[in-house]
This record gives structure tokens, C-alpha cells and sequence, in this order.
């Protein structure tokens, strides 16, 4: 039986940094669906090497478990699992661990884009038994994953969670939570705060993958005009979910993210770079999927949606 009661299902770039940054509290437990290189002893200890914000390396002590070969008792003691997979994994995931954690854990997502959460709640439905509460969030910090264990700390940010459904987070997981994710807050409408991310992401990953540049280079005028016309479409998508979102704001934002993050690389131009799925789907797919719920049409969004389709499919 593992004794931390958190778990993180996701060892890319965030969720390393994540597990770096709340094992300085108290160590979590890294869930994954096979051993990882780094393991090198026989209870799964290995070990991830973050390189900070200002050049040190740090090699933190990782404790790790495959999903396939947990029982129910190992994690009885799990109060909280962080989700940290690709959009894409996120319902997969969640459905491989339902049966292995305790019916009070709760279920945080953290990952690009939106829509999993609709399929989460309607997996969590068909399992009435369970009394799982669930938080979304989204995180603005930045990070690379340099190989299997290794991830670079590019970029300080806001990072967001929100209670969604169910019973909420334990106050002390909270807590731990904010003690050890620098600028973390929590807000009462966190599909807001979401939608507003997710314009950020339908500007900025597609764009970037498209021309194959650094985030720096959409502050050229040339790009602008794209912004705001991405922008416009998904505003009013929001507006029929219900979600009041201000234009000037908004662009406003998108154009703060493009200066601080202007040496970055979105997750979208990794994914085509390496020849890896992107989360379009999820993102301006996302917007395409509630324009045509409420009867609308997003053609810009659906441009960029099927220009990085193609583009993945020409991988």
C-alpha cells in the first residue's frame, strides 16, 4: 500500500513538473501504464530531472506504479488523482483507474483544451456506486519534456482549478495543492476560466503549428488580424454555452501569453514537429462541436481544424 495520497496519471512535461513541485510538500505517487526507463529497482524508484527556471538541475526521487499491475488496496490511501495526459487520454485514463481507487478520491483534470470533462461526467454517471467528486484546472506554466524523466522548467504562470461535480476537493489536499503549485488559485466558475483559456490555445497552438515558428512570432501585424477573427468566433460559441467573454480582453490576453512565452514552443507545433496526434480536437474542434450544438457555424475555427488534420494525416 502506497502512503501518499496523491497520485499523478501523466509523466509528460506538466505532469513531471508537477510531481517535482508537490513532492517539495509531500512525495506523490506517479501512475503509468508501463515502467518507466528510469526505474531501476525493483518497488519502482526512479528519479526526474528537472532543470529550473534558472538553469540548476534537480533530481527528485520518484515513486511509481504501473496501472496494470495495481489491486484496489495499493491505493487505498489515494485522496486525490491528477490527470495529466494528452485531452485525447483523458477518458481512457480515468476508466482505468475506476475500479482502483477509493469511492471518496476525487478526480482533478489537467490538461489543454476542452470537452474530456463531458465524457467524464457521463463515464462517472454509468458508475452511480461511486461517489467521486471532480475539479477541472489549467495551468499557464510552461515546460519542455527533454526525454523519458527529464523536463525543463520554461515559464512561470497562473495555474487554475475549480470545483465541478460531486463532492468537492478535501480542504487539506487543497491546500497542499496551493502550498506547493506557485500562483495556483481556486475560482467558483471554472468553465469560465477555462473557456478563456481555450482561447488562448485556439489562437496560438494552431497558428504556431501552421507556420512551424516560437510563440514570439505571432505578434507580427500579419497574425493579428487571424487573432482577433479566432477570437470573435469563439467568443460567441462561449456566449451560446452560456459564458459572457469580453473581445478587447481577450485579445488582450492572447497577445500578454505571445510576449511571455515568446522563446516557447505551443504543445500543438511539438506535436506536429514530432509527428505525434495534436489536441485539435479538443481545441478549436471543441469550439466546432458547440457552434453546431446550438445551431451555429465556427469557419474559422473549422479552417484550423482541418488544416492541422491534414497536416497530422500527411505525417
Amino acid at each position: 500500500m502506497y502512503q501518499t495520497d496523491i497520485a499523478i496519471i501523466g509523466a509528460g512535461a506538466i505532469g513531471s513538473l508537477l510531481y517535482c513541485q508537490l513532492a517539495a510538500i509531500k512525495q506523490p505517487l506517479l501512475l503509468t501504464r508501463s515502467r518507466s526507463v528510469g526505474a531501476t529497482s525493483h518497488d519502482d524508484c526512479s528519479t526526474i530531472t528537472l532543470e529550473t527556471l534558472n538553469g540548476d538541475s534537480l533530481h527528485q526521487p520518484c515513486i511509481q506504479a504501473n496501472i496494470n499491475q495495481l489491486n484496489k488496496a495499493a491505493l487505498a490511501n489515494i485522496k486525490l488523482v491528477i490527470v495529466c495526459v494528452k485531452a485525447y487520454q483523458v477518458t481512457d485514463a480515468i476508466a482505468s483507474i475506476l475500479a482502483l481507487i477509493p469511492q471518496s478520491c476525487h478526480i482533478l483534470l489537467l490538461h489543454n483544451g476542452m470537452g474530456p470533462h463531458l465524457e467524464v461526467l457521463a463515464l462517472l454517471k454509468q458508475h452511480p456506486q461511486l461517489k467521486l467528486g471532480l475539479s477541472l484546472g489549467t495551468t499557464s506554466q510552461a515546460a519542455l519534456k527533454l526525454a523519458p524523466m527529464q523536463v525543463r522548467h520554461t515559464g512561470k504562470g497562473k495555474s487554475i482549478i475549480g470545483h465541478l461535480s460531486g463532492p468537492v476537493m478535501p480542504l487539506a489536499i487543497q491546500n497542499q495543492l496551493l502550498a506547493a503549485v506557485e500562483d495556483m488559485s481556486v475560482v467558483d466558475d471554472i468553465v469560465t476560466s477555462l473557456w478563456q483559456k481555450l482561447l488562448v490555445n485556439c489562437a496560438i497552438n494552431p497558428l504556431t503549428a501552421l507556420a512551424q515558428c516560437a510563440n514570439g512570432e505571432l505578434a507580427q501585424p500579419q497574425f493579428q488580424q487571424q487573432i482577433e477573427a479566432i477570437t470573435q468566433e469563439c467568443i460567441m460559441v462561449a456566449k451560446a454555452d452560456g459564458v459572457n467573454l469580453s473581445l478587447l480582453d481577450s485579445v488582450a490576453i492572447i497577445n500578454q501569453v505571445i510576449k511571455l512565452t515568446a522563446n516557447n514552443f505551443s504543445s500543438m507545433h511539438q506535436d506536429i514537429h514530432h509527428n505525434r496526434k495534436t489536441e485539435i480536437l479538443q481545441i478549436n474542434g471543441y469550439v466546432v462541436a458547440r457552434a453546431a450544438h446550438h445551431g451555429l457555424t465556427a469557419a474559422i475555427n473549422q479552417s484550423m481544424l482541418t488544416e492541422i488534420t491534414a497536416l497530422e494525416s500527411a505525417l
